[in-house]
């Protein structure tokens, strides 16, 4: 009779081996955490192995996946067929059943890998900042602004607390600082042509708005124009940019044209970014160039 290894989980079950219940090996959660980190590990258990050296040589062997079987094949050094799907279905039904709670936090744990490893990466890394600095900046731009109006009564407690939150408030705008360069680093490193068309910071904003750079470089420019407004466009009255309102160039441009310039911006930056996305080919310096013609004739027409 065959010996026939499944696979359900991190869990291993050798049938047809002895009278019974299956035989059963676990790969152990954290082994099963460092494989899914490093896929070049081998993900059967040694005990498993061990089993089936100790089985005569004529006794055959069957996995219940291509994967499985070319891997104890190489563990072992002898044939390890692919079951019939009469035979895997037949083991599956004598497998016990698997426990909820097991799973449940085997399959956080590995969700909470795949997050880790997604947040590794230079794009997650600068979305996730520039997140940080949008939210570090309402706070320090929200402080400043109750500070204005709290009365601090001279000689009294209260001169005394708003020496202290003053001083709390110099850290917290030192913190946005030094993130705000931090941001500006990765913008330069992350999507380095369409921060030098509209700006590291609303470079990253765009990113952090769009969620990754493919899905921004899949937007067309009147999207990117529009990104980041808080009111949906309407024929009679609509915003005619939303983060590009930050971008390079904007404060010079009268403001009767900064919609038209708007407009010219999206289309660079759509450029810029496909570019970042895919050929990652140096053409900043060249939309800049443009970027810098268009504002010139902006300003000599102000009607």
């Amino acid at each position: 009779m065959a010996a026939v290894v499944v696979e359900r989980g991190i869990d291993f079950y050798v049938i047809g081996t002895a009278p019974g219940r299956p035989r059963a090996f676990s790969l152990g959660v954290e082994r099963a955490l460092a494989v899914d980190q490093d896929p070049s590990l081998d993900r059967v258990p040694g005990s498993l192995v061990e089993e089936l050296r100790a089985l005569p040589p004529s006794t055959p062997l069957a996995a219940s996946s291509r994967a499985l079987a070319a891997s104890l094949r190489e563990r072992l050094g002898r044939p390890v067929e692919l079951a019939a799907t009469d035979v895997l279905r037949a083991a599956r039904d004598d497998l016990p059943r698997p426990e909820p709670g097991a799973e449940r936090r085997l399959l956080l744990a590995l969700a909470r890998n795949a997050l880790e490893r997604s947040l590794r990466t230079p794009e997650e890394i600068l979305v996730t900042l520039t997140r940080e600095e949008e939210r570090v900046e309402r706070a320090v731009g929200r402080e400043s602004r109750a500070s204005e109006s709290f009365l601090a009564v001279p000689g009294s407690p209260l001169a005394d607390y708003s020496r202290r939150w003053a001083t709390v408030r110099l850290s917290l705008e030192e913190h946005h600082a030094h993130l705000e360069e931090e941001v500006r680093a990765h913008a330069r490193s992350v999507v380095p042509n369409l921060a030098t068309v509209v700006g590291e910071r609303a470079a990253a904003r765009l990113l952090a708005e769009a969620g990754s750079l493919a899905a921004l470089a899949r937007m067309r420019a009147g999207r990117i124009q529009l990104l980041g407004t808080r009111r949906r466009p309407s024929p009679d009255r609509g915003p005619r940019y939303g983060i590009l309102y930050r971008a390079h160039g904007m404060s010079d441009v009268p403001p009767g044209r900064r919609g038209a310039y708007a407009r010219s911006l999206g289309a660079l930056a759509a450029i810029a970014v496909r570019a970042d996305a895919t050929t990652r080919a140096p053409i900043g310096a060249r939309l800049a160039a443009r970027r810098d013609r268009r504002i010139a004739q902006l300003k000599e027409h102000r009607g």
